[in-house]
């Protein structure tokens, strides 16, 4: 294929998904490095390669003279903003909206979990111990709470979506509160593409005054210079007693020191972390054995089932020379 465009799909893609790749052009040159264990994009050199769809860009785009877009597979892109591949003429897309289902999931079933007395119920089961009724744990109803969503892209719509089903109240803050519209990648049915489901947006100077009515606080903000420690000891110091903080999105959006003081304390009511700003968590670190501390590993998101659509979608888009989804703003940064 002498005059073909050249694309390295370098993520765990199965071969449908190659084959639809390769479906979209005769002139399309899909090469598959998803199981190549020798295969590292930052050492990349190839001259003829245009697409390259995985984790990062090749440390010199010297020794890609041809690469004219990168699509990343994961949501946040604060891994690249050293060296920010944006910045040297590349196009750079995201997988804003792939994750967006698993971890709306993930956070509705936290909601749930930390309402329901299931720990005590584990550990009757165990016994076999069967409590009568007026001596039983009893779970608290959510439905009437108010969620606080803390950054309202793809995956903050879909958290406020399947928790507005609920019938919790959703208030949303986000960096531009006049941008209602989403126009990113999703699938249909899910998410708030027109910015309806919450009854306030706000900005993000307002954070520390709405969190003061909220019972969970869901973080769903990419990780920029200006989002680094958005949730100081001012916010947390806001957040009521009895409110819950769910962090999914980047460890570096919390102060650590500040939540972990708030927990021992019993300032605030307890915390679901699957990020950390340091990863992987040590194990002496000490929000392990904080209390009312949900530990999980990085997880919530943990899905590659939707991933291909975009791709595939994407490179069509590319191809056809239509505006492609998910494209990386170089002054923002995400």
């Amino acid at each position: 294929m002498v005059d073909a465009m050249r694309l390295i799909l370098d993520t765990d893609s199965g071969p449908d998904t190659v084959a639809r790749l390769r479906a979209l052009s005769r002139d399309l040159d899909v090469i598959d490095v998803s199981r190549d264990a020798a295969f590292d994009a930052e050492t990349l050199s190839d001259p003829e390669v245009e697409i390259l769809v995985g984790g990062r860009a090749p440390s010199d785009l010297a020794g890609v003279p041809s690469l004219r877009w990168l699509q990343v597979r994961s949501a946040g892109v604060d891994h690249m903003t050293a060296d920010a591949p944006w910045r040297k003429g590349l196009l750079v897309t995201n997988a804003k909206g792939v994750y967006a289902i698993p971890m709306a999931e993930y956070v509705s079933g936290m909601v749930l979990r930390i309402h329901q007395p299931s720990a005590a119920w584990t550990v009757d089961q165990a016994a076999h111990r069967w409590r009568p009724f007026e001596k039983a744990p009893l779970a608290m109803v959510i439905r009437g709470k108010t969620a606080v969503v803390v950054g309202y892209g793809s995956i903050g719509r879909e958290v406020a979506r399947q928790l507005a089903a609920l019938g919790l109240r959703i208030v949303a803050v986000k960096s531009r509160p006049e941008i209602r519209e989403d126009r990113a990648f999703r699938f249909p049915g899910t998410g708030d593409p027109d910015g309806s489901i919450p009854d306030r947006i706000v900005g993000v100077t307002a954070l520390a005054e709405v969190v003061a009515t909220a019972d969970i606080v869901v973080l769903t903000m990419p990780l920029t210079d200006a989002s680094r420690h958005v949730v100081d000891a001012r916010v947390l110091a806001a957040m009521p007693p009895h409110a819950w903080l769910i962090n999914v999105s980047r460890g570096l959006l919390v102060d650590e020191a500040a939540l972990l003081e708030a927990l021992r304390s019993g300032r605030l009511a307890g915390a679901v972390l699957d990020v950390f700003e340091r990863e992987p968590l040590p194990a002496d670190d000490p929000l392990w054995d904080a209390p009312n501390v949900i530990v999980t590993p990085h997880v919530s998101g943990a899905t590659l089932q939707f991933l291909d659509e975009l791709i595939v979608e994407n490179v069509r888009r590319y191809l056809g020379g239509e505006p492609l989804l998910n494209l990386i703003d170089p002054e923002r940064g995400y």
